[in-house]
Parts: structure tokens; sequence; C-alpha cells
């Protein structure tokens, strides 16, 4: 079966690190001070494509110029996930017990065991001492619980850089190219093919019987936008 490529416009998943203020000294010229970076969830999608291509200094036939991919990625970093730094267990399990709606039970259950002793001498109710424990034990194993659920999701969030491609084939100065999938920036022209995963946050410029799995973006309910032509 032959492979249908499809082209697309790639922006970055994740940008983790902000611009580099440091003047290089080959340019000396700020290419994206007019890019307003906090609109680009919003906007890159639905704006029409002669913007997105001056926004991002691009052009759908030759691709991204190279003169302009060192500034692109100083100013965006680079195409990858920054894994979430793991909290320690005894820190996650001390705001599970102490914070939200636990607080509010362990001030019950404190006045509970205060109405059993002293509040009821001489003859405290055992009522009161259940509904202590009670309390105490469900804060304690809810807390566990949670802990638990935040450490495995935690540990799947990890995972998902393992499901990113490596190579990735883009269109620069009207050569097609392959390079790190941590190289691409914000106006890189990916091309994809059949089987092919998507390296990055991207809008679909041309296509011929796209087939898109997206189990995945439900699940984890992410917006997905899709330009078809």
């Amino acid at each position: 079966m032959a492979n249908k490529d499809y082209e697309i416009d790639g922006r970055q998943q994740y940008p983790t690190t902000t611009a580099n203020t440091t003047t290089r000294q080959n340019s000396s010229i700020d290419l994206w001070a007019t890019v307003d970076t906090s609109r680009l969830d919003q906007d890159v999608h639905v704006i029409p494509l002669d913007s997105l291509f001056q926004r991002f200094h691009t052009n759908q036939r030759t691709g991204l110029s190279t003169t302009f991919v060192p500034d692109a990625r100083a100013q965006y970093g680079s195409n990858k996930i920054t894994p979430r730094q793991s909290p320690g267990c005894f820190w996650l399990l001390f705001k599970q017990l102490f914070m939200g709606f636990n607080s509010i039970l362990w001030l019950a259950g404190i006045l509970a065991f205060i109405a059993y002793q002293p509040l009821g001498a001489p003859t405290p109710s055992i009522t009161n001492l259940g509904l202590g424990v009670v309390l105490f034990l469900v804060i304690i194993f809810n807390a566990i619980l949670n802990v638990y659920q935040e450490i495995k999701s935690i540990k799947i969030v990890a995972s998902f850089s393992k499901l990113l491609p490596t190579i990735a084939t883009v269109r620069r100065d009207g050569i097609e190219q392959q390079i790190a999938a941590d190289e691409i920036v914000p106006g890189d022209i990916i091309l994809i093919r059949m089987g092919d995963k998507l390296p990055a946050d991207c809008r679909f410029l041309a296509c011929d019987g796209l087939k898109v799995n997206i189990l995945f973006f439900i699940f984890w309910k992410i917006r997905l936008s899709l330009l078809l032509f």
C-alpha cells in the first residue's frame, strides 16, 4: 500500500523553557518580538493560514528558513515534555491528611473525642468515642488511597515520553529532511506518513484520506482541532 503524505504546521507540545534574553552574537533582530505567546493555544488552529505563516515566518511550499530556526528555538525552547518533579510520598500523605475537606473531618473527630471526655463526664457516651475513631480511620484510609492514585497518575504521565517519535520529517528551505523530534520549532512544515505519530501540536494544512486515533485525546480531555483541505 502506497504511503500518503500529510503536511501540517507544527507547534511544540509543551513550551517548557522561557525565552533566552541573552543577546546572541549572530543576530541583532528579535524576529519573535511581535508574537503574543499567550494566544498560541487559543487561535493557532483557527486563524487564516496567511496570518499563521506570517506569525511564524514560514511558507507552506518551502517551509521554515534555517536562518530563523535558532531564533525560534531560543524563544520557544525544545519540543519535548519536561517531566514534572515527583513530590515525596511523605509530603503527598501530609497534604492529603491535613488539606481540603480532611481538615474539617479532623475537627469533627476532635470534637467527638471532647464530647466523650471531658464533656461527657461523669457518664460519657460510647457513641461519641466510636464516632471519633471512625472519622480518624476514614481520614487515614482516604488519604492513603488518594496518595496511591496520585503516584499512579504521575507514573502514567512520565510514560508519555516513550510514546513520542524520536525522528520527524520536516521541510526547511524547500528541502525535506529528517531531524530529531525535539528540534522541531513553531513554523516547521512537518510531513506525516501512514502510521507515523504526531511529533508536536499541529495544524493540518493538507491531507488525503486522513484517519486519526483520538482515544488518547478523549481520555485526557484534550481539545483536538483539525483543519482539513
